[in-house]
């Protein structure tokens, strides 16, 4: 089984040998860009070190060290204690999100050559006209949300139905459970909403993670899943299967098919 996070942040706090650890195959590292911004090219987006950065202040890199000891502690999921030591650095991709309050800024990022640089493009609407947008037009792999606060917007059946057609995925950032009461009220009433609503369908769960202490083991991600309201086989999707999906789905927007990118030349007529 192959584990993903889709949405671990371009830090020197982030590193891929923590991933490694925790069992990760894949990772995307994320970087965010307002509607009104100019967007990075993805050339300019730094992999993730092999280890973390030391925090120069000592009282909180020992706090870091105590706990991402204890989460090797953790149980693993069956069928992976006999991978255990053949693990590889995960695979990196990158990955811009697109924070829109605006149709028209949407239209034009996603027209940009620089976003399409990236290998899996999100986005996050700020709006119901920008999420209908994402959802029924936008030529995204991903649509995320802000599940620390209240969503700005209702969320209509119809629209995530459509989405679901187009083979886009949603996904819910796991970090803000392991903050403060509110955050965790918020994330656990936003989450089950989405599940209620997609009915555990083309749902992904990330980490969205800032420094390896905030990352968990897939078996830690399983069980977020299922205290969200997700069965035990849609949980395990959430992590693996639906993540390799957006992967693919990138990969296809692209125009990359089994790891052949497909371009049109001049002396090349496409009907």
């Amino acid at each position: 089984m192959a584990y993903v996070d889709l949405n671990v942040r371009a830090t020197a706090r982030v590193s891929a040998g923590e991933l490694q650890r925790l069992g990760y195959a894949t990772v995307c590292v994320n970087v965010d860009c307002e509607g009104s911004e100019k967007p990075k090219p993805a050339t300019a987006l730094p992999d993730l070190p092999q280890s973390a950065q030391k925090d120069k202040g000592g009282r909180s890199a020992k706090k870091a060290k105590f706990y991402t000891a204890a989460l090797g502690n953790g149980l693993q999921l069956k069928g992976d204690a006999d991978a255990a030591g053949k693990k590889e650095l995960p695979k990196q991709r990158k990955r811009i999100t697109l924070k829109l309050e605006e149709v028209a800024d949407a239209q034009k990022l996603l027209g940009s050559d620089v976003v399409q640089g990236y290998d899996v493009i999100a986005a996050e609407a700020a709006t119901p006209k920008v999420f209908q947008f994402l959802c029924e037009q936008a030529d995204i792999d991903l649509i995320t949300f802000d599940v620390t606060n209240r969503l700005p917007f209702q969320i209509k059946r119809p629209l995530i139905a459509a989405a679901i057609k187009r083979d886009i995925h949603f996904e819910i950032t796991y970090t803000p459970c392991l903050g403060d009461t509110a955050g965790r009220r918020y994330f656990f009433s936003n989450a089950s909403n989405l599940v209620r609503l997609t009915g555990g369908k083309n749902l992904v769960f990330s980490s969205g993670a800032t420094r390896d202490i905030l990352l968990r083991s897939p078996y830690d991600v399983l069980n977020v899943g299922l205290l969200s309201g997700l069965k035990y086989g849609q949980a395990l999707d959430a992590i693996s299967t639906s993540c390799l999906a957006v992967l693919e789905h990138a990969d296809k927007r692209r125009g990359i098919t089994g790891g052949v990118q497909v371009q049109a030349t001049e002396n090349v007529a496409m009907e």
